[in-house]
């Protein structure tokens, strides 16, 4: 049982590592192209896809490593596990690239935002656009988006690891 622990430890910093490290890569990419400000869906499809292809990748090299076997508490612990890793290290890039990179990235994010809600409302008030201005400050906070980074890898990463736990799921014969 100790073996596969350590492989299941083992399996999870490895595909962690490599999802943080694609995942720092991709935001880069966006960085450098200047479409880090808006999050439009096709960022959030990418990161799913990334996630998800982590999760499966680091699964299977586990199933593969024992002889073909994967119960769900397996699959679910590397799934949840690989997820957290990635987005612990997605998240110190985050603040890295918000405060030493670019630190007018939370200007951005303020203008980009109310202009939206301008867009979507052109009937705002000075008053509200101000409630506006104080909740992009307060989510903003490099303590406020590791809380809620970690806190929404934890959430998807087990409805993801669960799905595709199920799917690679099997046990060994009694």
């Amino acid at each position: 049982m100790i073996q596969t622990n350590g492989t299941i430890k083992s399996v999870i910093i490895n595909y962690g590592l490599l999802l943080g490290g694609v995942s720092i890569s991709f935001a880069i990419m966006l960085f450098l192209m200047d479409m880090h400000i808006e999050q439009g869906s096709l960022q959030n499809i990418v990161g799913l896809i990334l996630t998800v292809g982590a999760i499966i990748f680091g699964q299977l090299a586990f199933k593969k490593a024992n002889e073909g076997f994967l119960s769900l508490g397996e699959g679910f612990k590397i799934g949840l596990g690989i997820c957290v890793v990635g987005s612990i290290i997605g998240i110190i890039y985050g603040i890295f690239q918000m405060t030493i990179l670019d630190p007018e990235t939370m200007t951005k994010v303020m203008e980009y935002s109310i202009d939206q809600a301008i867009q979507q409302n052109p009937e705002l008030t000075d008053e509200m656009i101000e409630a506006i201005e104080g909740s992009i400050e307060f989510f903003t906070s490099p303590s406020m988006i590791a809380v809620f980074g970690l806190g929404s890898a934890l959430f998807f990463g087990s409805i993801i690891s669960l799905i595709t736990g199920l799917a690679l799921k099997k046990n060994k014969p009694a």
